[in-house]
């Protein structure tokens, strides 16, 4: 066999798999926008906004995420972040289908359910949830 042929097809199966890489990353850290649900048990009092992260013990994943979210809440006194194990709370995990961790409940103040994020998400789209979440709220109460 030719060296130029066996290099093509080299070249080939990595853009193939490079490329199912990135698609498969990217179906798997999900931002779902107005689930519902009322949670007031979760969110902590007296924030606007709370994100409930819900973490194993085995998840790489939910490292980033809490630090996302401790940063978030530390920069911005309006928003709490507060992270459950679904291996002690299996019934929260019930509850919301959590299948994956780390799952990220956006509650506004009243404790509902305003977006659900799925795996490592970036900060900003945290931080879009967030807003989105608050702009639901004044919208209501407005």
């Amino acid at each position: 066999m030719d060296a130029l042929p066996a290099l093509i097809v080299i070249a080939a199966l990595i853009g193939v798999a490079t490329l199912l890489g990135v698609v498969l990353r990217a179906r798997s850290t999900r931002v779902a926008a107005g689930c519902g649900g009322d949670e007031h048990d979760l969110a902590v009092v007296g924030a606007e906004v709370t994100l409930v992260q819900l973490s194993s013990p085995v998840c790489s994943a939910c490292v980033a995420m809490r630090r996302v979210g401790t940063e978030l809440a530390a920069a911005d006194s309006t928003v709490a972040h507060r992270e459950i194990d679904v291996v002690d709370e299996p019934e929260v995990a019930r509850r919301h289908s959590v299948f994956t961790t780390p799952t990220t409940l956006v509650l506004d103040r009243e404790g509902r359910v305003r977006a659900r994020l799925i795996g490592a998400v970036k900060a900003a789209d945290v931080r879009a949830a967030v807003d989105a979440a608050r702009s639901e709220l004044s919208a209501v109460t407005a």
